[in-house]
């Protein structure tokens, strides 16, 4: 059982946290002057009351650095609550385990989808949309002591590191030939946000080209909408082939430009994931 702070100057009741990039989508990390609350002995799992006054169970969990992340049941809250990057969220701390959190917009307006999260009778055709990218598998995305970040799917995912120039990016060539890609002209992109992005395709034959498959035309949008800076690494997840549907999952770049360790491995256990 966490114990509860004996002392008045640091106990933090309340912190808040802006959305400004995708990782928040698989974790979020606490402010360490609110973690002298627990004395050192922070509780494994807290449990988070949204808008609509349904409660999500989340662990916190630390790393060698000293930060603490709410991690695991964190994308449940983040998927019901359709969060996204310019989100701004506010949490309550009840002294034990327990945060009610307030959800609001980039206009300071409290978010109309969050509040109607469990509400079976508001906003549907806008939730429905913005949660098919959730009909997929999730991959499952841990980092290792050492810093590794260990990417695994069950369907066929491919990274690309983003150069100087962070709209040329093509789709691996043999990669291309065996799902059928090459034959394509458009691929449909699937952010983290769960909007969606129609990009053009076009084979480069040229003498310099040797061949790959580029995406073109839609890609600067989606990059620009999603802060895409030199030294990212973005991982594509085709997660639909018939309908030439791929997740796109990015990774920024560290202070100085040191791009993310990834490591792709594929889950074979469901053999009939791929449709």
């Amino acid at each position: 059982m966490a114990r509860k702070s004996t002392n008045p100057a640091r106990r933090v009741r309340s912190f808040f946290k802006p959305l400004v990039d995708d990782d928040f989508s698989r974790h979020l990390c606490l402010p360490p002057l609110f973690m002298e609350n627990f004395n050192g002995r922070p509780p494994c799992k807290c449990t988070l009351r949204g808008p609509s006054g349904e409660s999500w169970t989340v662990g916190l969990e630390g790393r060698k650095d000293g930060k603490f992340f709410f991690r695991k049941g964190w994308r449940h809250f983040v998927g019901d609550h359709l969060l996204e990057i310019g989100n701004f969220l506010v949490f309550e701390y009840d002294g034990n385990t327990n945060f009610e959190v307030k959800i609001y917009n980039p206009t300071g307006c409290e978010k109309e989808e969050a509040a109607a999260a469990k509400n079976t009778t508001g906003n549907q055709a806008s939730i429905r949309n913005r949660k098919k990218s959730m009909l997929y598998k999730p991959a499952d995305v841990k980092e290792t002591s050492d810093g590794l970040i260990m990417f695994r799917s069950k369907y066929t995912c491919f990274e690309r590191d983003v150069s100087k120039n962070p709209y040329r990016m093509t789709v691996p060539k043999e990669l291309a030939v065996a799902v059928g890609l090459i034959k394509k002209e458009r691929v449909r992109l699937i952010d983290p946000n769960g909007k969606s992005w129609k990009v053009k395709l076009r084979l480069d034959d040229t003498k310099y080209g040797s061949g790959h498959l580029r995406m073109t035309e839609g890609l600067i949008a989606c990059w620009r909408a999603n802060n895409i800076s030199p030294g990212d690494t973005v991982v594509f997840e085709l997660v639909n082939k018939k309908r030439s549907e791929m997740k796109i999952h990015f990774f920024r770049a560290e202070a100085g430009g040191k791009r993310p360790c990834l490591v792709l491995e594929r889950d074979a256990s469901d053999p009939d994931v791929e449709n």
